[in-house]
């Protein structure tokens, strides 16, 4: 069988070892792969590319949710004689998408995963904006939340999972409630709102289970529009911790394939706790455009 491919961001939360670190566990297993370090979005590319080229369509990305999405959208950008399938080590600050499915952060445990897991087919997140288009894995949100993203990038990665806490108490000063209109499928909201949230998969911010209902197969979103005050916030954050958020009155959930959102004053936008413009948005699902080794 051809070897994984698996692609290293050197730059991720354990810095210069996670080469090491990746090959040792690899090793351990007896995992067939070529392991290789992308230094930029140019290597990315290239490395992508290749592999499309030459029908390798088994590939790995090692570091958090930042790098499992850039090689997600470097994988969408090229037609594929098989569906890509797609495993993931954690290697970055967080990785929330391997909570959906039981996995955290061991390292180990996620290489196993590359002899002992089966394909699972999933939905893949697009995010549409004046700014352009970006697929996700994981969440999409703007906001409040995507305020949080933004200044998360701001504090050093040694703070792990507790990076999004801080950077929620750096950015709260700034949030503000602002009319929002919402279409989503058939349902429809307008009124002030702090954050909306489109979910594919559950967790994000480090261990929120922000979407315990989410599903990354139905080819529906988790939309919940966040209506909090300010001074409602630090309690809500307790209740999402454990997914209890849900019956909060200052919560709405809407699922749908499809969302779009307008909002009075320009709202940052995320996807996969990445930076990458401002409302309005438009987000959908494409179901079952990649498979995860899981």
């Amino acid at each position: 069988m051809t070897p994984w491919l698996v692609l290293v961001n050197p730059h991720t939360g354990r810095g210069r070892s996670a080469k090491a670190d990746t090959l040792a566990a690899l090793r351990s297993l007896s995992v067939p792969a070529d392991v290789l370090e992308v230094d930029g979005l140019a290597a990315l590319r290239d490395a992508v590319s290749d592999a499309a080229n030459t029908d390798r369509w088994r590939l790995v990305a090692v570091g958090g949710d930042g790098t499992v999405n850039a090689v997600l959208n470097e994988i969408m950008t090229h037609g594929w004689k098989a569906t890509p399938l797609l495993g993931i080590l954690p290697a970055g600050t967080g990785c929330d998408l391997l909570r959906t499915f039981g996995l955290g952060t061991d390292l180990d445990r996620a290489a196993a995963r590359l002899v002992e897991g089966a394909p699972y087919p999933v939905d893949v997140g697009l995010a549409i904006g004046e700014w352009g288009r970006k697929y996700f894995l994981n969440v999409a949100s703007t906001g409040a939340t995507a305020s949080a993203a933004r200044a998360a990038h701001h504090i050093p990665s040694r703070w792990g999972s507790f990076r999004y806490v801080a950077a929620v108490a750096a950015s709260l000063p700034t949030w503000r409630r602002t009319d929002t209109r919402i279409q989503a499928g058939r349902r429809e909201f307008c009124g002030p709102a702090l954050a909306v949230v489109a979910a594919n998969a559950q967790f994000f911010g480090g261990g929120f289970n922000i979407a315990p209902r989410a599903s990354m197969v139905d080819g529906l979103l988790d939309v919940q529009i966040i209506t909090s005050r300010r001074r409602e916030v630090a309690g809500l954050m307790r209740r999402a911790r454990g997914g209890d958020h849900l019956a909060d009155p200052a919560v709405r959930r809407f699922v749908a394939p499809e969302a779009r959102i307008e909002t009075d004053l320009p709202w940052p936008v995320e996807v996969d706790g990445e930076p990458i413009g401002e409302t309005p948005l438009l987000v959908r699902l494409q179901a079952g455009s990649l498979r995860l080794m899981i």
